[in-house]
């Protein structure tokens, strides 16, 4: 899943969304876009403060998780296997953005 927000709580960008779902798409892992309305408050992730300081493209992305926070969250058990594979050929790439 890939963490989009306008007023900036998540790194993600269109570059580096593109460049994920692209190699989601050539690896066959299924991806979907979590998208906060600017009107509507959300948490954020330590990925706009590491790229602004260390200056590298970003990419939030995460599982898609129910009732995230709560007594019983759920998720998804082939999803954990979908992100390693996705993650393994982005380290084994040699085409990184």
């Amino acid at each position: 899943m890939i963490k989009v927000n306008s007023n900036q709580r998540y790194a993600t960008n269109s570059e580096t969304a593109g460049f994920f779902r692209h190699l989601c798409m050539a690896e066959e892992v299924p991806v979907q876009s979590f998208v906060v309305r600017s009107d509507m408050a959300c948490g954020s992730t330590i990925g706009p403060i590491t790229a602004s300081h260390l200056g590298i493209r970003t990419v939030d992305i995460g599982l898609p998780t129910f009732a995230m926070h709560s007594i019983r969250e759920l998720a998804g058990s082939h999803d954990l296997a979908h992100l390693v594979k996705v993650l393994s050929a982005f380290y084994a790439s040699h085409e990184l953005p």
